[in-house]
């Protein structure tokens, strides 16, 4: 989604504005979207939810919305995502997003495309003088408990893999025209595991309260098939 991304600071962009986004045209091309735990109860209706680990083995969890590259299947040609289904959060944090520093603390970055100057746009301005405007201001709250939840949902999935619950799996979508494609690269929590764990295991997932996390991540892989319908 993003094109070229831009640590926001007072001295260059003290006289800047971020365009009104009505419509999710960038987010057209994408097939698969994090998400976080508090995510998963609305998510699980609409989407798989699947868990994908980085070359750092750094655990997130995905909601895929397309089979194919460069796919989203529910933004239309107008740009307008599907009626009643949920959008995630990393979707609509655009076109903000945060970048780690050297000293790896998080900085707030934008997208280069939606910066603005003009006048229709003063009321998503970035900074009043040298301090962040209401509107940043709403933006960093926003974007905080967003990073809180990824941190939080990292965390239950490293337990899922110290509870050896998760399974790599290739999940197969059939088109009604007998098309096949494959998703590729994302775990899943294995069943019959979860059904055969030790008593002390089974007490440590519901201490975690993992359990309702477990069940809609679940019910979320019959949303695979129905990919294809759309």
């Amino acid at each position: 989604m993003y094109s070229q991304i831009m640590i926001i600071n007072s001295g260059e962009h003290k006289e800047s504005a971020v365009k009104a986004y009505n419509d999710f045209s960038y987010a057209s091309k994408i097939m698969h979207t994090p998400i976080t735990a508090p995510e998963f109860y609305e998510s699980c209706k609409d989407y798989p939810i699947l868990f994908i680990k980085d070359g750092a083995s750094n655990w997130s969890a995905s909601a895929v919305i397309g089979y194919q590259e460069d796919q989203n299947l529910f933004v239309d040609e107008k740009g307008s995502w599907e009626k009643g289904r949920y959008i995630p959060a990393a979707i609509r944090r655009y076109p903000f997003i945060f970048v780690a520093n050297e000293e790896k603390e998080l900085m707030l970055g934008v997208d280069s495309n939606a910066l603005s100057d003009a006048a229709e746009d003063k009321e998503r301005k970035l900074f009043d003088g040298e301090k962040p405007s209401e509107f940043t201001t709403k933006v960093l709250e926003f974007m905080n408990q967003f990073q809180a939840d990824a941190t939080a949902t990292a965390n239950f999935i490293k337990q899922l893999e110290e509870w050896e619950l998760l399974e790599e799996k290739t999940m197969q979508v059939t088109t009604p025209k007998g098309e096949k494609f494959s998703i590729n690269g994302f775990y899943i929590v294995n069943e019959e595991k979860l059904q055969h764990l030790s008593k002390k295991k089974k007490q440590e997932i519901c201490d975690n309260n993992a359990y309702p996390l477990i069940t809609a991540h679940l019910i979320s892989l019959s949303n695979v098939q129905r990919l294809s319908l759309h």
